[in-house]
């Protein structure tokens, strides 16, 4: 397996080549320690444009497991950052992964609407993210990305070179919710406030 820079390297040229991605609000990410990106999902496409073409750093994101049994793929993956969580229900080994690579002071990307859209509009974030995001405490970055739907929306076999872009909010303030009881109802409340942060940062057309 060729090391992390250099893979970052020829990923983000092909990932350049094909679809043009643009990033905007670099600014907003933490040049050290752990932060979490919270950000839309509508392509295969969304963790490698932030990955490796906008964050200069190596980050972390929950993939469903049934991608690591993909030969080679799920060996890849894994080697990007990436750990399994099981859909449908509680998953304590993901949770714990979640936690463990944030506390080695490494960034993570959450996507939060927990799978794909089917239409390329925003979906409700799961109440999950924010009971996540309320255990970590750490900064939360919002990010919208943009053209991955019209290059590979699901249900396509293969992708088709298009203009993609990132972009990121400044960090979210959610200490008033880390203040409340941890229950449903506060996980929630900063679930429907990630999606207002992320549809934000949506362009206009």
């Amino acid at each position: 397996m060729p090391s992390f820079p250099k893979l970052r390297f020829t990923t983000t040229w092909l990932i350049n080549l094909l679809f043009q991605t643009k990033g905007d609000g670099l600014e907003n990410i933490p040049a050290t320690g752990p932060f979490i990106v919270v950000a839309n999902h509508a392509s295969f496409l969304d963790p490698y444009l932030i990955g490796f073409t906008s964050i200069h750093r190596q980050v972390g994101f929950m993939a469903k497991e049934e991608l690591f049994r993909v030969p080679i793929f799920g060996s890849i993956i894994r080697y990007c950052g990436a750990f399994p969580v099981k859909r449908g229900g509680y998953d304590e080994s993901a949770i714990q992964s979640f936690h463990d690579f944030l506390h080695s002071g490494k960034p993570l990307v959450l996507f939060v609407e927990g799978t794909r859209t089917l239409t390329g509009e925003l979906q409700k974030a799961k109440k999950g993210a924010g009971m996540l995001l309320f255990n970590a405490k750490v900064p939360v970055i919002p990010a919208y990305i943009d053209g991955t739907f019209t290059c590979w929306p699901k249900g396509k076999l293969l992708p088709k070179p298009g203009k993609t872009s990132v972009t990121y909010g400044p960090a979210m303030i959610l200490d008033d919710l880390y203040r409340e009881k941890p229950e449903r109802a506060t996980y929630e409340k900063i679930a429907v406030r990630i999606m207002e942060s992320i549809a934000n940062l949506k362009p206009s057309r």
